[in-house]
């Protein structure tokens, strides 16, 4: 079964930006956050964008071939477990890597390589979509939404980038943190959050899928506290009216009910028939028929004259009339 991260990286997949500073913004996050460079013997260079998501790959070999007329050469690897393939889109010759280096902003007018994520790149709103689109594609993950916590994280090996990252996330509103575990993890949490972040790299079915799931969750959470409280509330009369028949029985034991008035004495009958009803139900058993407010107040009054006929003074009665 296709996983939730699986099925919003294949979305965004199919994203393909027009402006040329959008298309540079998330080439160059896709680049940073799954590329690399290779400089053989003899000076020449490559540069490979290696991934186990086809769809990724194809994306930036179209990018690549439409905005800057560079080809590419795929190659598919089996890595031989549970049949994935690792597929590795390469660009050859020392023009054409040195030419996509720089208009990346990966490699410096002193052909330095630039881990860090230049400002110009992501200067306004779409291009840091891009740029957050093609990093969260190259390597990020978000947990199931059925699961009970939220999670959404993109890896690097690099801490320069990983630091600019974060801060590009967060001035985007994101509130993302920065962990480390072999490699750095830049992460956030949230239900909200996350989905303010799918949304804004463009995965709006992810984020409606999102939203959803977020929506049964609470309306079944909301069910089970109300059921809890109900049934919380229902256990506490049941325990208050047992106690009332426990008293009512101790005073008919020492012949005591007598001296109740009669409306008291209606009351301790109508207990002892029904002894788990509520005090609602015992006012609508009432001959003639009583509120709850009428029934509670009854009942507070026998409880009382019940502890000055026993000598009850350790019993709490004010906990046995709810």
């Amino acid at each position: 079964m296709e996983s939730f991260s699986h099925r919003t990286k294949s979305e965004i997949a199919r994203i393909y930006p027009q402006q040329k500073c959008c298309v540079k913004a998330e080439l160059a996050a896709i680049m940073r956050a799954s590329g690399s460079l290779h400089i053989q013997s003899n000076r020449s260079s490559a540069v490979s964008i290696s991934s186990d998501s086809a769809p990724l790959i194809r994306k930036s070999m179209i990018l690549l071939k439409k905005h800057f007329q560079i080809p590419g050469r795929i190659i598919v690897e089996d890595r031989g477990q549970f049949n994935r393939r690792q597929y590795r889109l390469q660009l050859r010759g020392a023009s054409h890597v040195k030419r996509v280096l720089a208009e990346l902003d990966i490699l410096s007018a002193g052909s330095t390589l630039q881990s860090a994520i230049p400002s110009a790149l992501v200067r306004t709103d779409c291009c840091r979509a891009a740029f957050l689109r093609g990093a969260f594609l190259a390597r990020g993950s978000i947990t199931n939404p059925q699961k009970p916590n939220y999670h959404l994280e993109i890896a690097t090996e690099n801490e320069e980038f990983a630091m600019g990252l974060n801060y590009l996330m967060n001035l985007c509103g994101f509130k993302a943190g920065t962990n480390y575990r072999k490699e750095y993890y830049i992460y956030v949490k949230g239900a909200e959050t996350i989905g303010e972040f799918l949304r804004f790299i463009g995965a709006n079915s992810a984020f409606l899928a999102l939203a959803e799931v977020r929506v049964v969750k609470e309306m079944r959470n909301e069910v089970n506290r109300l059921v809890n409280c109900e049934t919380a509330n229902l256990e506490k009369a049941v325990r208050a009216a047992l106690k009332q028949v426990d008293i009512i029985k101790a005073l008919k034991a020492k012949k005591l009910l007598g001296k109740l008035p009669p409306n008291l004495r209606a009351l301790s009958a109508l207990r002892l028939d029904y002894p788990e009803a509520s005090l609602r139900e015992l006012g609508e058993l009432s001959t003639p028929p009583l509120s709850k407010s009428a029934i509670n107040h009854r009942m507070r009054k026998l409880l009382k004259l019940a502890e000055n006929y026993l000598g009850t003074e350790g019993n709490d009665s004010s906990k046995l009339n709810h």
